[in-house]
């Protein structure tokens, strides 16, 4: 009962909050649409991933429908079993990313969260038994203040009632930017990069990414995973490169 006067008081608040300060498009400063920090404009045209790898969400050719794996998958499968992507790396996708990043706006993790959370329930994916956003490295944690992938995970955690798992993996290492790296060289810099430091329970664990570039960081952190005991991982990321 209290539970439920709480809920409709959390509610009415929310809607008094949205009524005084209506929500503006983070990226254009428009009216925000169906209560979202975004107009209806820039949602249509951003890059949605129409196509991509069931495995490792890499985008494929449009209309190539959403059943498939992509080549390299076939031939070396990556250490995690499944992957769900927002959209293609580029564009505006990337605007907000940076947003969040390096200009701290977590108004936009709220608003990739969100919809990440719609894709997750109109996938109709299995859903994990937690999830486990990307470590930083401790300096890196210091000096940005915050793990913009955490912040992506809370909304993520909440809509589901899913616990975070922020204490059982750390970064032990600071690995060099995977920006300009090529495939072989990103997978040298991040091996061993993560380390176990408490027992999980979990056995399905949703890795969770702000972008996905080769797969190098989550496919290491899938194989220390497999290694400690979970039997299946799943990426979530908000955006995937080509």
């Amino acid at each position: 009962m209290n539970m439920d006067v709480d809920n409709l008081a959390s509610g009415l608040f929310r809607r008094l909050l949205l009524t005084v300060y209506p929500p503006r498009c983070v990226l254009c400063g428009a009216a925000g649409m169906d209560d979202m920090d975004i107009c209806e404009h820039c949602y249509r045209n951003l890059p949605w991933l129409e196509s991509a790898c069931t495995q490792c969400a890499l985008p494929l050719a449009r209309h190539s429908g959403n059943h498939l794996k992509c080549g390299r998958c076939l031939q070396k499968p990556p250490a995690f079993d499944h992957s769900l992507s927002l959209f293609s790396y580029e564009q505006d996708v990337i605007r907000l990313i940076h947003q969040l990043k390096f200009y701290e706006k977590l108004v936009c993790a709220r608003l990739l969260g969100g919809m990440l959370v719609a894709a997750i329930k109109q996938h109709g994916t299995a859903l994990p038994d937690c999830i486990l956003p990307v470590p930083l490295y401790r300096t890196r944690l210091r000096r940005r203040g915050f793990n913009q992938s955490i912040e992506l995970a809370r909304p993520v955690a909440s809509a589901f009632r899913l616990p975070l798992e922020i204490q059982s993996v750390i970064r032990r290492r600071d690995t060099h930017s995977q920006t300009g790296l090529d495939k072989k060289q990103r997978r040298r810099n991040i091996r061993g990069a993560f380390k176990t430091v408490k027992s999980m329970d979990c056995k399905h664990v949703a890795i969770l990414d702000d972008v996905v570039t080769t797969t190098s960081t989550v496919n290491e952190l899938a194989r220390l995973l497999k290694r400690a005991g979970v039997r299946r991982v799943d990426v979530w990321s908000i955006a995937r490169a080509k």
